[in-house]
């Protein structure tokens, strides 16, 4: 099962993806919790008020959607209007990511790869959902695609030891950390840090999915392959990261305490490389789908 949010005449929706569609889940919450007493009272209206609630879980998603079939009330919840892709998280969130987590990415930009997690942020304005247009910033010269194995964060954390950091986790998206790196050279050649590149408006693509965790068999065993107009450019698998998805998590969580819905964006690995306005980005990770976006000129 897959977890999205989306809308239809601007009204936003939580939907799961099951085999017979798109379920409409914010209905099917309230079918369900309507006989469940424990649940009656808790209003869901986003993944990331299923996070805060505790409730973002494999073993409920598949609870509510036996129970509609127990009640023939499937049908009913399928949803059968066109929608749009909202991203799957956002909110009053934070949003780490690390630096140079793949060796040969680290070599790819001159840099060497060293063993202590390097972590900036992002923040909240530049995420941007499925199918949604990364703007290219007028006076930047050079933009480049990163996609990333996204974690999202299920229950607060600090001073975690890693096993407690595996236990934190809700599930894994897809994000394509867009960096401007005209603009990042430029200002570590000044020894400034690289907020400016990192933080443009849609520079950061996330989606079209969490899966929970329940249902990823390996995350560190995951192929992530990106495209640009359909000639492959990135490829690389988890498997290759420096910092375990664990050991990043609890190093964070030694020096900023963790919420749910927070995401950690784990690094890229090679094959980084400019991308244009008119271009078409697909970002693929095993076991969550795949992550499309275009590139438009600001102008």
């Amino acid at each position: 099962m897959k977890v999205l949010m989306y809308s239809v005449s601007g009204k936003k929706y939580i939907g799961l993806c099951v085999k017979e569609g798109t379920l409409n889940f914010s209905l099917a919450w309230k079918i369900y919790s309507a006989e469940n007493p424990n649940h009656s009272h808790i209003e869901l209206l986003s993944n990331l008020d299923l996070l805060e609630a505790g409730l973002f879980s494999g073993k409920l998603f598949t609870d509510v959607y036996m129970h509609l079939k127990k009640l023939s009330q499937l049908e009913k919840c399928l949803e059968k209007r066109e929608f749009t892709f909202e991203p799957p998280i956002s909110g009053s969130i934070k949003i780490l990511a690390l630096a140079r987590n793949y060796r040969a990415h680290a070599r790819e930009l001159g840099n060497e790869p060293i063993e202590e997690p390097i972590i900036f942020t992002k923040t909240s304005n530049t995420i941007l959902p499925h199918n949604g247009d990364i703007i290219y910033p007028e006076k930047i010269t050079r933009v480049d695609h990163e996609i990333e194995l996204g974690v999202i964060i299920g229950k607060k954390l600090k001073y975690a030891d890693e096993e407690d950091a595996k236990k934190a986790i809700a599930g894994y998206t897809i994000v394509n950390d867009v960096t401007a790196r005209d603009l990042q050279k430029a200002d570590i050649s000044k020894q400034w840090p690289w907020l400016r590149s990192k933080n443009f408006d849609t520079f950061l693509p996330m989606g079209p999915y969490i899966v929970p965790k329940e249902f990823i068999k390996d995350p560190n065993n995951l192929n992530l392959q990106l495209d640009v107009n359909g000639k492959k450019r990135q490829m690389g698998n988890t498997s290759c990261m420096i910092n375990s998805i664990p050991s990043v998590i609890s190093y964070i969580s030694g020096f900023l305490s963790l919420s749910p819905g927070d995401v950690i964006c784990t690094g890229t690995p090679e094959g980084v490389a400019p991308i244009k306005a008119g271009d078409t980005i697909n970002a693929t990770i095993d076991e969550i789908g795949t992550l499309s976006n275009s590139v438009i000129s600001e102008k």
